[in-house]
């Protein structure tokens, strides 16, 4: 080595310090920068995973393929039992034809009628023919409901005049009955005692004698209300008053 090599070894080494050093400064100088300089955001995107519950839920299976199954087997079924049902039904009515039918019991035999004797005629031919009071005992309707003009005390009033009545014992006598409905005077009740005889023309009379009705103001005179009957049939007989009047004379 010469003394002029010797003598730049010093100056190179000095360079070669100065230029590590600057290096340093710079180093530590853009590390300052760095840390006081605001830092840009990440462009980076990190994808969370979202959590299990705040994910929708699964769409429900469609149920209609299970519902037109089912839809067919119930069909199949439906049309099994309806040929069971129509086997059976064949079945029973094949059953109830070979059946014989139970003849219900026969009523017992009615009893035989017995004879009702016939009611007694109340007037008989032979009775009348014989004169026989008898037969007339019990009560008697004479004539029908009807209307008539009745004097009280020299004063006429038309009046509506109920059917008569007469009642016999065992030998002819009885009783006599006659009601009226005036519209001054009210209802009047007239009774009289009666005999009755058989006449030699095959006719029954009856007398009575004059009485005071009921009210008093009423009077029923006694001829003019004796009656003569001539049997017209078994139930009926017609008799006249002394006035003329007729009266049908039945048994009540």
């Amino acid at each position: 080595m010469t003394a002029r090599s010797v003598e730049g070894w010093p100056r190179w080494l000095a360079a070669l310090l100065m230029g590590l050093l600057f290096i340093l400064a710079l180093l530590i100088a853009s590390w300052l920068l760095r840390t006081c300089a605001p830092v840009e955001p990440s462009g980076k995107v990190v994808m969370l995973e979202a959590e299990p519950s705040s994910l929708p839920p699964p769409a429900p299976p469609d149920p209609t393929p299970a519902l037109k199954a089912a839809l067919e087997d119930a069909a199949t079924d439906g049309r099994k039992l309806a040929a069971e049902f129509a086997a059976l039904e064949a079945d029973l009515r094949r059953r109830l034809a070979l059946c014989k039918p139970v003849e219900p019991p026969k009523p017992p035999p009615k009893p035989p009628p017995v004879a009702q004797a016939p009611p007694p005629t109340p007037l008989p031919a032979d009775r009348w023919a014989q004169k026989d009071l008898t037969m007339l005992q019990g009560c008697w309707r004479l004539g029908k409901d009807t209307r008539g003009s009745l004097d009280f005390s020299g004063r006429s009033e038309m009046c509506d005049i109920k059917a008569g009545r007469i009642c016999f014992g065992t030998n002819g006598g009885g009783q006599r009955s006659s009601t009226a409905v005036c519209p001054s005077t009210g209802t009047i009740t007239c009774a009289a005692p009666v005999t009755a005889r058989f006449g030699n023309d095959s006719t029954l009379g009856t007398t009575q004698p004059a009485v005071r009705c009921n009210p008093p103001k009423a009077n029923w005179n006694g001829p003019p209300n004796r009656l003569t009957c001539r049997r017209v049939d078994d139930t009926l007989a017609l008799c006249r008053d002394g006035l003329n009047f007729e009266y049908e004379f039945r048994r009540e």
